[in-house]
Parts: structure tokens; sequence; C-alpha cells
């Protein structure tokens, strides 16, 4: 079966059109920080390695520096804050990344 879209917090997101609604309201994110939240939600409550998140977000022969993906999950955060989505999104040290509702 497929899942339409997976409710995180008060985030809904929408699997097929890879959209993130907060009461209906669409938030439009940066690509990069879209694929990062599309990986963590997917897995919402499990936590993301962060070579899977790398692998996600970077094309292949992309340069990375190595806090890039840090960046861009610190941008995610506070636009899911500011919009407040009720969710928290925790850094695991050394192993990746858990979004689950606040």
């Amino acid at each position: 079966t497929v899942m339409p879209s997976v409710t995180v917090g008060r985030l809904i997101y929408d699997l097929s059109a890879r959209e993130p609604r907060i009461d209906g309201t669409a938030i439009v994110l940066p690509r990069r920080e879209l694929a990062i939240l599309d990986a963590l939600v997917r897995r919402a409550g499990r936590v993301v390695m962060r070579e899977h998140l790398e692998a996600q977000v970077y094309g292949f022969g992309d340069e990375i520096s190595s806090n890039a993906l840090e960046a861009h999950i610190s941008r995610l955060r506070k636009r899911l804050a500011d919009a407040r989505a009720g969710v928290v999104l925790h850094g695991v040290r050394g192993v990746g990344y858990l979004l689950r509702a606040a």
C-alpha cells in the first residue's frame, strides 16, 4: 500500500508531491532542505544515518564540506520552528538525525 502522506506533529508531508504543509499551508523549502526533510519524514521516529542524508542531498561528485549538512539541518530546523510545525529535529552525535513530533 502506498502512504499518500506522513504526519509528524503538525507537519503533513505529501510523499508523492514531496510537499510539506502545516494547517493546509504549503511550506516552500530550498531543494536540499526539502531532500533532507523527505529522507527524515520517511523514517520519522528513527535515526537516519548521516551518510544516507548526504547521499539524498548531494549529487555524485558534489564537493561536500564537513559542516554543509549541519548548515542545511540548522536552516531546516529554524524554518520548521518558525512555521510551528510541532516537530523536533534531533542530532545523534556521530550517527545521524531523527525527526519526531515535539
